[in-house]
């Protein structure tokens, strides 16, 4: 059996569990934000609906039973700088989809900066961003501050040593196929 430590997929669904728990409310959004992240993968022939369903079930299992600081040991060394980030961007979105940001849920994702070594500037850009996409009252209200003609996004984060490097879009999953994959 593979060592579900070793799947990026697992430990991805692990963090979200451990922010979902952070609170000790479960919202409806947190769910959903969770489903969407990894039931892409189904979608995409990487998991069928049993196994998607075994990971979310050992992630919670497992954020229950572990403490966070001694999950964030075994996994910092485990992910690629890139798949850091993203665990800290979907951990940020979990935590500002259902409209509120509790004291448990900043702290916990605190932690998961410092273990995975992200930038002050990093964490900003993500907050800024994420924040942006879950404020959907800019929408709904004309003085809402993002609305004024002035506001302007200014991103600029590069990590890479050029266009050939750049990131790409693809369909290959790491860690989608360990321990939930069946044999059919």
């Amino acid at each position: 059996m593979a060592n579900i430590m070793d799947s990026p997929l697992f430990i991805l669904a692990t963090s979200i569990a451990y922010v979902i728990r952070a609170d000790t409310r479960t919202t409806y959004e947190e769910k959903a934000q969770l489903v969407a992240a990894l039931g892409k993968h189904v979608s995409n022939g990487d998991l069928n609906q049993t196994e998607l369903q075994a990971i979310v079930t050992d992630a919670f299992e497992y954020a229950e039973d572990i403490d966070p600081d001694h999950f964030l040991e075994n996994v910092g060394s485990t992910l690629t700088p890139g798949q850091r980030v993203a665990v800290a961007i979907n951990l940020y979105d979990v935590m500002l989809v259902d409209g509120s940001v509790a004291v448990g849920e900043k702290a916990l994702l605190q932690k998961f900066v410092n273990a995975f070594g992200i930038s002050r500037e990093t964490m900003r850009v993500i907050r800024e961003i994420t924040m942006i996409k879950n404020d959907t009252t800019i929408f709904t209200d004309h003085d809402h501050p993002l609305n004024e003609p002035t506001y302007v996004l200014d991103v600029q984060m590069y990590s890479w040593e050029g266009p050939e490097n750049s990131p790409q879009l693809t369909d290959a999953v790491a860690g989608g196929k360990d321990r939930w994959k069946s044999d059919e």
